[in-house]
């Protein structure tokens, strides 16, 4: 494997581990009593940290701009890179993140099932994990 490929990896692999730690955390705010501002916060940066492990891993650049990450989510998605389509649920959960961080989470933080979210984070994260090893077995 070239050096340059080897390295990328590695920095993806990095990414994946801090998104799968922040899954975790998120878990068990989502348990009762359920912390849902922490949680909402802590599967927003999962999701990222996911969507930039896969970035590296396909040598695909990025920023830390967290609309531009939405974009970066399309494109991957578009271009059969990802098969889950995580755009849309990022922007959503930015402005969740938002609301919180600035003091008033609002009524659409009451209506998100905690418990779907983060099982929807895992499979997310099994995907990331599967296309970061299949690059590193080519």
């Amino acid at each position: 494997m070239a050096k340059y490929k080897k390295d990328r990896l590695k920095v993806a692999n990095a990414h994946l581990a801090r998104a799968r730690d922040q899954w975790d955390r998120a878990a068990v705010d989502s348990w009762s009593p359920e912390e849902p501002a922490e949680c909402v916060t802590k599967c927003f940066y999962s999701y990222e940290n996911a969507l930039v492990a896969a970035a590296t891993a396909l040598g695909t650049t990025w920023t830390k701009k967290h609309y531009e990450k939405a974009d970066l989510a399309k494109r991957l998605f578009e271009q059969n890179k990802l098969k889950t389509d995580i755009s849309g649920l990022l922007v959503r959960l930015n402005e969740l993140r938002k609301d919180v961080s600035y003091g008033d989470p609002g009524e659409d933080l009451s209506e998100v099932d905690l418990e779907d979210l983060v099982s929807h984070l895992e499979l997310f994260l099994d995907e990331v994990g599967e296309l970061v090893v299949s690059l590193e077995e080519d």
